[in-house]
Parts: structure tokens; sequence; C-alpha cells
């Protein structure tokens, strides 16, 4: 007797489904018990719901076409309804993946039987086991070649994925040489120590500067220019409005839609701003006539900012917008469970990605431009490659909702906030959370890394807090209370050097921090 079927044995007399033999006149007797009803009925329930998790699992990590076309042909093939009443295009490619996941368990399970078959039993006689070996080359169910399933990508996005390439290369070899010099070089070392601690100096005397009302609506969304010269908001009035960082005089108002602005970023080296809005669509402004000019025209209204295009496409509202860091592209992150890629130049749609089983919200880049991260409200963050389109890796660790996610300037870390009052830091070196921050007591709006030395994080939360983390030991260098109610949104600067941040709030108003030495 195998150890194996020793084992099993064992395991069968412990449940109370095998009786100990017995040994009296004629020898061993051997009694078996059956399962009652009730442990049946159990044991098929645990089976299903082990089978359904199996099935969602592996739904999250099929991919199937974004044409509906292609998608309609599929079901087709499969013999199942191409749309069910009240579906959308997103719940259709949904109900595909789920299909895909089960056939392919029910075809490892047809695979799983025939080789237990064609297994001999321990217990049979050597002729039954001759007799099954005999017929083993009779008809079996064959699994059909797995092919992946792609949509090709147009002439644009292939172009687009070699500009994107070369210049990633690039930025990577010139941070990695920065990296090297800084660990080779003793002077450069210590300089870096003596800013770093300075920095900390300054965040930890962060006071309320300046105080804005900025919209008659909530403001959702704040962020510095590259030379944190100005401050762009965003509101749920839907209007968008740019001021001057030290006077907090407003500049320009940026307004195309009339539902809530949800997101909002800075070109990297040009005065442009990206805003997305709830009703699905993005708009791209240029802001540099208006910020060169006063703040107000003569009839004592702020000046439009110009409107250079409107991307439409996503079938529901957006979460984040997103430059690209080299300043070509915009990404934005959408409830239609994508995320898509359009060109800045030309307004053209590149990129439309699928692969989130729930509505995308948070969206960043690596500073490279060589990997994008996008989280769910499933708790799930997946890295995409911008050169090739492959997902690289899903970060699976947040309870709730994935709200936030920047990239640090090292290009390896990744911090994410959300919903579960949590800010995981992700080392995509090991692909695994190098720390998790118990940072707030309610959900996380946004999350920000210091962009010159990655020493630092803020975070905003709806408990009314902004607070700045040291990148080292995690400590808190500063918790800053000053707003009435939900802090939304939070940036590094204006004067970046010296540890200023900027916030916006449920209070309407937009404030400055800066350090306040005694």
């Amino acid at each position: 007797m195998s150890a194996h079927y020793g084992t099993a044995i064992a395991a069968a007399m412990r449940a109370g489904n095998m009786i100990a033999p017995s040994y009296g006149g004629g020898g061993p007797q051997q009694e078996y018990a059956e399962l009652s009803a009730t442990s049946k009925q159990e044991q098929l329930r645990h089976a299903a719901l082990l089978k359904r998790v199996d099935a969602e699992k592996r739904a999250r990590r099929i991919v199937v076409p974004t044409s509906d076309k292609d998608v309609r042909g599929m079901l087709r093939k499969l013999g199942h309804p191409v749309r069910l009443f009240g579906e959308t295009l997103a719940d259709v490619r949904e109900r595909l993946r789920e299909l895909l996941a089960r056939i392919e368990i029910e075809g490892e399970e047809r695979d799983l039987v025939a080789a237990l078959l064609a297994q001999p039993d321990p217990l049979a006689p050597a002729d039954a086991a001759r007799d099954r070996d005999a017929h083993k080359g009779g008809d079996r169910p064959q699994r059909e070649a797995k092919t992946d399933v792609f949509t090709p990508a147009s002439a644009h996005l292939i172009q687009a994925r070699r500009r994107v390439a070369d210049a990633s290369f690039r930025a990577a070899r010139k941070r990695l040489q920065k990296a090297k010099a800084l660990r080779d070089d003793d002077d450069a070392r210590a300089a870096h120590e003596q800013s770093t601690a300075e920095c900390y100096a300054s965040l930890g005397a962060l006071r309320l500067s300046q105080s804005q009302f900025a919209d008659a609506r909530p403001v959702a969304r704040v962020r510095c220019s590259p030379a944190a010269k100005f401050v762009a908001t965003g509101a749920w009035s839907g209007a968008a409005k740019v001021w001057d960082a030290e006077t907090c005089e407003q500049k320009c108002v940026l307004k195309a839609s009339g539902d809530r602005a949800t997101g909002l970023a800075w070109h990297p080296r040009q005065l442009t701003v990206a805003v997305g809005a709830a009703d699905g669509h993005a708009t791209l402004w240029d802001v540099a006539a208006a910020c060169a000019g006063d703040a107000m025209e003569t009839d004592g209204k702020a000046p439009a900012g110009t409107l250079l295009h409107t991307f439409r496409g996503h079938r529901a509202r957006l979460g984040n917008v997103e430059f690209h860091p080299h300043g070509s592209h915009v990404a934005t992150a959408s409830f239609d469970h994508t995320w898509r890629l359009w060109d800045c130049a030309t307004g053209q749609e590149l990129l439309l990605q699928d692969g989130h089983a729930h509505e995308v919200y948070a969206i960043a880049f690596q500073p490279d431009g060589a990997l994008v991260a996008t989280g769910d409200f499933a708790g799930v963050v997946h890295l995409w490659d911008c050169r090739s389109g492959k997902a690289v890796h899903a970060c699976m660790g947040h309870g709730k909702k994935v709200l936030a996610a920047d990239f640090n300037v090292d290009g390896f870390h990744l911090a994410t906030g959300g919903d579960d009052h949590t800010v995981r830091i992700w080392d995509l070196r090991r692909k695994a959370a190098a720390y998790t921050l118990p940072a707030h007591s309610s959900l996380i709006g946004d999350v920000r890394w210091a962009p010159e030395t990655g020493e630092a994080l803020a975070t905003a939360s709806f408990d009314g807090s902004v607070k700045v983390w040291c990148a080292r030991d995690w400590s808190c260098l500063a918790e800053l209370t000053a707003h009435d109610g939900k802090a939304m949104s939070v940036d590094f600067g204006p004067k970046r050097d010296d540890g200023a941040l900027v916030s916006s709030g449920f209070d309407r108003t937009f404030k400055l921090w800066a350090p306040e030495w005694e």
C-alpha cells in the first residue's frame, strides 16, 4: 500500500467515513460509513464556492478584445447571446471574461479526470489495471490550444510606443547614472543628506500661510505648475481655475463642462492643463497667455484659457487624469473599467486599455515614462508597460477602493492610498508591498511624493487632515488640520525647495502651507 493511499485512509477515518478494522473470528473486517445528506450538501457547497473563487481569480487575468465587433464574434462562437437587456459594452466584456474563465476551468477538470482514470487503482487486481491500460488509447477529450486574444495596434499607437520606448530608455539611463554617482561620490552623498535634513526641518515647521476661497462647490483637486508659479484647482462646479501662487490672485477660468471636475494635471514643461470631468470628457487647455497677462480683464472677470482639445470616448465618469512624463500624451481613468491614452497634439485616442473588473480611478506614470499604474474600486493596482502594452503586474493588498497613486522619483517605489484608510508603499523590484502605513482615520483622497528628492510623502484624507511622512522611517513630520471638513487633495509647492505645500478641501478653499521658524 502506497504512502499516499495510507494517508487518504487515515484522513477518512478521522472524518468518520471509515471505521478501523476489527479482528475477530474470521480475520480482519472493514466497515465503511456513508456520508450523511447534510455532509454531502456541505461538501458540494464548499466545492462550488471554491470553484467560483477560482473562476473570479482567473477572470481577472484573462484579456478580452476591446472592440465591440470582436466581442460579439467570440460570444457567437461560444453560442451565447451577444448582448443582454440593459448591458453596456463593459458588462458584455465582463460576461465574456467570466465565460472564458469557466471554460478554462472545465477544460482543466476534464483533463484531470482523464488523468485519474488512466492511473491504476492500488487496490485493484493487476489484470484490471492491464485492461484499463489496453483501452487507454481510445477517444479522450482533447484540450484546445490556448491562444492569446489581442486587438491589433494602430499605426499611431505603434509610433507613440516607439517614441515612449526611446525616451524612457534615455531617462532611465540618466536616473541610474545619477544614482550611481550619488552612491560612489562621498561629497555628493553628504550634500544629499544635508539637503534631506533641511527638507525634513522645513516640513516639520509647516504652518498655514494663505487660504483662498476657490469656488462655490468643494475643491476636489489641486496641483502646482512645474515651475511652482501657479496653482490649478478643480471643483465640483465643473470649473477649473488657475491662480498666482504668491498672491492667490485668479489668473483664468477653465470651464467646459457643467459636471464635476474630478481630475487635474499640469503639462511637465508647458503651461497646459488637463481637466477630467464626471460627464466622461477630458479637456486640454493652454493657459500661457492668460497667466502672462493681468489677473483680470477690463470687465472685472478672469479671462478664459484657450481650449485645445476635448477628449471624448469614455462611457462613464472620469477619475484622475495624468500627463505622460514626456508631455506628448494624456491618460484618463474612467468608471467604464478602462483607461485611455490620448495624443496631445491631435486629440486622437491612441489606446483603450481594458483589464480592470471594476471602476478605474487612480492613475500615475513612472518618471521614466515606461510604466503606468492604475487603481480600481476592487483594491487592485495594475502595472502596464507603455512600450509594449502588456500588463506587467497586479498589486493586491488594499481592502477597498484605490483612490490615489503616485510614483517616487527613484522609479521603483509606488505609493497608493484608498478607502481602507491606509497608504501602501510598493517596491516594484520585489513586486510586493514594502510598507503599509495606517495613515488616517478616513479614506485617503490624494498621495504625493516630494518631487525633487522623494524623501517625503504627503497625504490628504477625508478625516480633515493633511499629513507629511518621512520616507525613511515613516514617522509623521507634520499634521495640518486647518481645513473645515474633508481634505481632498494635496501637492508639493509652490516653493518646492523650501518644503511648502498646497491643499484643497470640502470647505471650498485651497490653502498654502509654508515653514515658519520660531
